[in-house]
């Protein structure tokens, strides 16, 4: 059974728009030389988000708990062999097909941010950068791998809240047809 869903649909320059760092890059050598957590420490978050299975990992292995974690059990389009539900519970499953941010889905972080945990994504959760955005309060830290070259830190203020805005709208609405089979409950 077909079941239609609304979604906003990135275009390929929206695409090369947001494959450039959105936030302070840690490189992959920042991480290894164990500065993670010093800066995240200096950025003073009210809350911690992350975004994917790999930073999600090294921000529970250098002992910086997310409040909010959202993964797709893969990495590099590749299945995630981390167990990441071991360290943090999950609370919500969603669905969010490759390059589509689901409506509703604002609303999923919003009470994740309350209650705190993992959301497992079945699709892709690379775009949900922009939706943690907008459900962070200002002062949040929203951080998502930069593939090969590191993470980024986005610190949530009302000019990156805007942007996310203005993203937003660039965007296509589209309907996306799923199969029921494949959309959590």
């Amino acid at each position: 059974m077909e079941l239609r869903v609304k979604a906003l649909r990135i275009g390929d320059d929206l695409r090369r728009e947001l494959s450039k760092p959105w936030g302070l890059l840690l490189t992959n050598e920042d991480i290894e030389a164990g500065r993670l957590r010093e800066v995240v420490g200096e950025l003073e978050p009210r809350e911690v988000v992350t975004v994917g299975d790999v930073t999600t990992w090294v921000f529970i292995k250098e002992g910086v708990k997310p409040r909010v974690a959202l993964v797709d059990m893969k990495t590099l389009r590749g299945p995630c062999q981390l167990d990441i539900e071991k360290s943090i519970p999950r609370i919500a499953e969603v669905f969010n097909p490759p390059g589509h941010i689901v409506a509703g889905v604002t609303r999923v972080i919003e009470e994740a941010l309350r209650r705190g945990g993992l959301i497992v994504v079945r699709g892709e959760e690379d775009l949900l950068v922009i939706p943690a955005i907008l459900a962070s309060p200002e002062g949040a830290v929203i951080a998502y791998g930069q593939p090969n070259v590191g993470i980024v830190l986005i610190r949530v203020d009302k000019d990156k809240k805007e942007k996310a805005r203005e993203l937003l709208s660039l965007m296509q609405e589209v309907e996306v047809e799923v199969d029921v089979d494949t959309v959590p409950n």
